[in-house]
């Protein structure tokens, strides 16, 4: 091995492109939306290999498997996020839709009250102990 061949190694590696990262599974699938009037986009909820994400900032900051609970979790962030604002919109895919309103028929309630009964939960979980 020669002294230099660590430098042309280097100056290879330096001019070859960038290889992209590939990704193990299915491609990511956006099923839902929640964006200002403007259009930027807030929050998403995609669907991998069965697992809906909620994805803040362009990564992913939950996984379930409940379709209805990551419905809930973007009303809330919305709520949170519209305090002094309006005209946030949550547009939803039909299929998250009704995925989330068969977990609701099978806890023998509708989608709004599974939905409001997720976020009950979230609060009792999130109240603090006295």
């Amino acid at each position: 091995m020669s002294r230099f061949s660590k430098a042309r190694r280097d100056a290879r590696r330096k001019d070859e492109p960038a290889r992209p990262i590939r990704r193990l599974g299915d491609p990511l699938r956006l099923q839902a939306r929640l964006a200002e009037p403007g259009g930027e986009t807030i929050a998403a909820a995609a669907l991998r290999d069965g697992e809906w994400l909620l994805l803040l900032d362009g990564r992913t900051a939950a996984r379930t498997d409940s379709a209805a609970m990551v419905l809930a979790m973007l009303r809330h962030i919305a709520r949170r996020h519209a305090a002094g604002e309006a005209g946030l919109q949550l547009r939803c895919s039909p299929q998250l839709r009704a995925a989330a309103a068969g977990e609701a028929a099978a806890h023998a309630r509708t989608l709004p009250e599974h939905l409001d009964a997720l976020e009950a939960e979230r609060r009792d979980r999130n109240a603090p102990v006295s």
